[in-house]
C-alpha cells in the first residue's frame, strides 16, 4: 500500500456541499475581503476516511479580529464548536481562506503554523481518538496538515474527494512546516 492510500482523505457528499464551502471562504470578485472561516464535522471511519456531516461557516461577530490577512477566532466560539464535536462524536476540522492567494501553492502562513503549533495538540487532548485538521483555501488550490495520536507535529497532509473525484492537497505547508517547526 502506498503513503498515499495511508493518509486521511476528507469526503464531501457531493459537489454542491462543497462548491458551498467554497464560495462561503473564497468570495470572487471582491477586491478587498476579509479572510473567512468555517468549522466542519466528520465522522471516521476505520480506513481512514473522513466523511463531512455538517458545516458550519462563521460570521463577522465570530471572530475578534478579521481582515483580509489575519483571523482571531473568538474564544467561546472554539469552545463552542469543540463541545459540539465532543457530543456529536465527530472529528473537528478548521478551515479559513486566504482570499489573495492564487495559483497552485497556497499554504498557511508563518502566523497560522505559529498558531497550529499550539491548537493542533490541544484538540487531540480535548477531542481524543480523532484526528484534527486545519485546511487553507486560496482562489485556485488547497492545502492541507492534519494531527492524530499523541503527536505534537502535524503528521501531513490530507487530500479531498468530491463526489468521487480527487482533489490534492498543495502540501506546501508541509514542507514551510518542516523548514521552519520541524
Amino acid at each position: 500500500m502506498s503513503k498515499f492510500n495511508k493518509e486521511w482523505k476528507l469526503h464531501f457528499e457531493s459537489e454542491r456541499q462543497y462548491r458551498a464551502l467554497r464560495s462561503a471562504l473564497v468570495y470572487e470578485g471582491y477586491a478587498h475581503e476579509s479572510e473567512h472561516g468555517a468549522f466542519l464535522f466528520a465522522s471516521q471511519s476505520g480506513d481512514r476516511r473522513l466523511e463531512v456531516v455538517d458545516v458550519v461557516i462563521l460570521k463577522p461577530d465570530d471572530f475578534a479580529t478579521q481582515t483580509p490577512y489575519y483571523l482571531d477566532l473568538d474564544d467561546a466560539v472554539l469552545q463552542e464548536m469543540i463541545i459540539r464535536a465532543h457530543k456529536t462524536n465527530t472529528a473537528l476540522i478548521e478551515a479559513h481562506s486566504h482570499p489573495f492567494t492564487k495559483g497552485p501553492r497556497v499554504c498557511f502562513s508563518p502566523f497560522d503554523c505559529n498558531g497550529l503549533a499550539d491548537i493542533g495538540p490541544q484538540m487531540l487532548w480535548r477531542l481524543p481518538d480523532r484526528p484534527y485538521v486545519a485546511l487553507v483555501f486560496g482562489r485556485d488550490a488547497f492545502d492541507s496538515l492534519y494531527w492524530e495520536g499523541r503527536e505534537r507535529e502535524p503528521r501531513g497532509s490530507l487530500d479531498l474527494v468530491v463526489a468521487g473525484q480527487l482533489l490534492r492537497a498543495s502540501r506546501e505547508s508541509q514542507r514551510f512546516w518542516r523548514e521552519n517547526h520541524g
